[in-house]
């Protein structure tokens, strides 16, 4: 019996590499789910939390246009914001596979978005942002990528938190998760 179950599981690993062997999701039809974030318990402003979601369709091949939302929670400021984004992705030449996974994927995108923060002693604000970004997408299969993007943002009214005082740019890495279907 311990044999068949080692058979069975050499057999389903013989199946599932050639499945994870594929090319990036990102053509004509296909849709995203992006999730980044995170949470820490003991920042200089007490619990940090940051959620960023975003959902987007590709309507032309390595061409996506989506939307996004962010919320944002600290002892000094707290904020959600709601917009739309437009990605586009590159292919890199044959020889720069990685060793593992199947596709490295860099790209480059826009947003829009409606901000509305209140910053600790500083009030509310309600703001229009535009920001670019430029990251690469890792995809650990066909169907899922660990993305790294630098992100600048500009804001029209002092949304943003640096050095405890209120300012409207920001610059920021971002990690993340994104699904295909």
């Amino acid at each position: 019996m311990r044999r068949g179950k080692w058979l069975i599981w050499v057999w389903l690993w013989a199946l599932a590499a050639p499945a994870a062997m594929g090319a990036a999701l990102v053509t004509k039809g296909a849709n995203e789910i992006a999730v980044a974030g995170k949470l820490d318990f003991q920042s200089g402003m007490g619990a940090d939390f940051k959620l960023d979601l975003r959902y987007a369709y590709f309507f032309i091949d390595r061409w996506s246009l989506g939307l996004r939302g962010t919320v944002a929670d600290n002892d000094f400021e707290n904020y959600f914001s709601a917009g739309v984004f437009s990605e586009y992705n590159f292919w890199l030449p044959e020889g720069f596979k990685p060793l593992v996974g199947t596709d490295l994927v860099p790209y480059v995108g826009l947003l829009l978005d409606y901000r509305h923060a209140e910053i600790h002693n500083l009030g509310t604000e309600d703001a229009g942002i535009l920001g670019g970004e430029a990251g690469l997408k890792f995809f650990l299969t066909d169907t899922t990528a660990v993305t790294l993007a630098l992100v600048g943002e500009v804001a029209s009214e002092d949304v943003y938190v640096d050095d405890d005082e209120a300012t409207n740019r920001d610059l920021y890495l971002m990690l993340g998760m994104r699904f295909y279907f």
